[in-house]
């Protein structure tokens, strides 16, 4: 019996689960990160170079835990290199060209422009980082991938198949382990704040114009029952969702409400890459059995829509006329 188990436990190690949610995730994740370069090339000198708002010698001088690649030459040819380097980086990262050899250099490049100005991050950054972190030991060029045939090698070190597996689903729990840490917290320190208790923190949320928007601002902050609803909502769905996300049905309703809550952050405060960040995590959560169910219906149901068009169209005058009669 204990044996059965411990076989059980071992075939679900050393087998790739998630493989289509951390391709999702890779590919989302880049496309946010090309976001992030292309929406800010303007002014990129402004935001990361030595004459912006902060010098490298300000940024040397600071205590940080990661040294930017960004800081450690001052000349204007170093930084353009490096800024168009981590577009092209991040670009074969979101079509999964280079697997993990470009996935690191992504994740460095990404990582050095963070921590070069954290004065612009919004949160989703971080997370982010921790998560592009774990997903160094993922598989996540499974799915949704450009790849060229390679012809094969002798690697100095050759990786059992089994062994990369553990790493990938460890890796995978590790993501979703973190998502449900931070929910959690999120929510508790919530609870603790007076006006999060007293139902009223996202009416002074909305104050602050540089989170909010005047057209939802104004809606919301017009309708106190909203007010009160929306502030609690966000307190329930993030402390139960640790709980509800590991039950086959509650998973799907706490997942949409979690999309519809960063959703709601993204039109109301403006936080749209934390807000997409959050929400390209969630893909991860879902199996491969999972899409697969999830693309067969919405397949069947294409078929179905399809077959009845052909009926109404295959219809003849003369039977249309008699079902009006």
């Amino acid at each position: 019996m204990l044996k059965n188990k411990f076989n059980k436990l071992y075939d679900q190690l050393t087998h790739y689960n998630h493989l289509k949610g951390a391709s999702l995730l890779r590919m989302l994740f880049g496309i946010i990160i090309l976001y992030n370069y292309v929406i800010n090339y303007s002014i990129r000198h402004f935001f990361w170079f030595d004459t912006g708002i902060i010098s490298d010698d300000i940024y040397n001088s600071t205590n940080h835990v990661f040294l930017s690649i960004y800081a450690l030459n001052d000349s204007l040819l170093y930084f353009e290199i490096l800024y168009h380097a981590g577009i092209f980086f991040a670009l074969l990262f979101t079509f999964g060209f280079g697997g993990k050899f470009i996935h690191v250099l992504n994740y460095i490049f990404f990582l050095s422009i963070v921590s070069r100005n954290p004065l612009i991050t919004d949160g989703g950054d971080n997370i982010m980082v921790l998560c592009l972190l774990y997903m160094t030991f993922m598989n996540t060029t499974a799915y949704f991938s450009f790849k060229f045939k390679q012809r094969p090698s002798m690697p100095l070190l050759k990786i059992p198949p089994e062994i990369k597996a553990i790493f990938h689903n460890f890796a995978v729990l590790f993501v979703i382990i973190q998502i449900c840490i931070m929910y959690f917290l999120s929510a508790t320190f919530q609870i603790m704040g007076e006006k999060w208790n007293n139902g009223t923190a996202l009416y002074y949320i909305l104050q602050v114009d540089t989170f909010s928007k005047p057209f939802w601002a104004e809606i919301l902050t017009s309708n106190v029952f909203l007010i009160v609803l929306f502030t609690y909502a966000s307190i329930v769905v993030k402390l139960a969702f640790p709980f509800l996300l590991f039950n086959r049905w509650t998973k799907y309703i706490v997942v949409v409400m979690m999309i519809g809550f960063h959703l709601g952050i993204a039109l109301a405060m403006g936080l749209v890459t934390f807000s997409a960040a959050m929400i390209a995590i969630e893909v991860i959560l879902f199996s491969d059995d999972e899409y697969d169910k999830g693309y067969s219906l919405i397949r069947k149901n294409r078929l179905v829509n399809k077959m009845n068009k052909r009926k109404i169209t295959n219809l003849r005058p003369s039977s249309i006329n008699n079902e009006v009669v």
